[in-house]
């Protein structure tokens, strides 16, 4: 009896002190990004509240998000991915070199809404756009910007629209500026500074919602450009156990709703805090997903 006592106090002694599971949060894009920090927030708040998974941010960029996606799939343990909408229209412009959502379930929808901006350091507006014969525009190549792009080439019938492919929004945003790019397609928050010096005009952005100083695309009576908002979400390989998912949901949500970060973060994105259960979670990702490659289909066609 004292040698059984023995060995159930050394295993609970050993549980209480088993080094937890190390999970990255991989991030596809420019790990220095105001969009890479929800990630941090998230995994700052979600390790001070348990001890059973110990999580790190972690960086894979290229390709439009398909190296970091394909890092976590072939990944030997447990790993998650966070990323923008991005996730969904990659594999829709480039099948044959990128992943499949169906390979990834839900875990966290982060936030929701947030809209890009195309922007220029030499128009102020789409009328001089329409007037120019050719023009050069920033995009990352199988990403959203690429998609705002393409509608962008929709209102400009009469003008040679060339994407210039970069790995990230900041770099194109910076040429524009130095004269050597005529747009960009980038985030709010990643150009404030410009347009605050007036560096930078917004010639419309995305979505429906009027965000100053910029005007929607809507807003000037001009459609196309009310749905290509992103939403942010984290996601784990198919394979992942159910319940597995279900408690690092748990565990990432709760995080959300604590941190003290996020809020500030989302604001100046633009972007609305999602809190919704598992249930919802993965309504919305079947929806993005088939909306996304609904949509993207449908503006190849015209």
């Amino acid at each position: 009896m004292k040698k059984l006592l023995v060995v159930l106090l050394a295993s609970l002694s050993f549980a209480a002190t088993a080094a937890p599971v190390q999970v990255p949060i991989v991030w596809p894009f420019a790990a220095g990004s105001n969009q890479a920090n929800y990630a941090r927030a998230i995994i700052e708040q979600a390790n001070a509240d348990q001890q059973k998974y110990q999580f790190y941010f972690d960086n894979k960029p290229g390709a439009g998000g398909t190296i970091s996606a394909k890092h976590v799939l072939n990944y030997k343990g447990l790993a998650l991915l966070t990323s923008s909408s991005s996730f969904f229209v990659r594999p829709v412009y480039y099948p044959n070199e990128s992943f499949n959502n169906a390979d990834f379930k839900p875990v966290l929808i982060q936030c929701t809404g947030q809209p890009y901006i195309v922007i220029s350091a030499k128009y102020k507006n789409i009328d001089e756009l329409r007037q120019q014969k050719r023009l050069t525009i920033g995009v990352t190549l199988g990403s959203l910007t690429e998609a705002l792009a393409r509608e962008l080439q929709l209102q400009l019938p009469a003008t040679e629209l060339t994407f210039i492919g970069y790995n990230n929004t900041l770099q194109p945003t910076q040429e524009m500026i130095g004269g050597q790019l005529d747009l960009n397609v980038d985030l709010p928050a990643s150009t404030a500074q410009w347009i605050d010096a007036g560096k930078v005009n917004v010639i419309g952005a995305s979505g429906t919602l009027y965000h100053k100083p910029f005007r929607t695309f809507t807003g000037q009576g001009i459609t196309g450009f009310e749905d290509l908002v992103s939403n942010y979400q984290i996601v784990a390989p198919a394979t992942t156990d159910p319940k597995v998912i279900e408690e690092l949901h748990k565990i990432l949500s709760q995080a959300a709703r604590k941190s003290t970060t996020l809020p500030g973060l989302y604001a100046v994105d633009f972007c609305s805090p999602a809190d919704v259960d598992l249930k919802k979670t993965n309504e919305l990702y079947n929806k993005w997903s088939a909306n996304w490659s609904k949509w993207l289909h449908k503006t190849e066609a015209k």
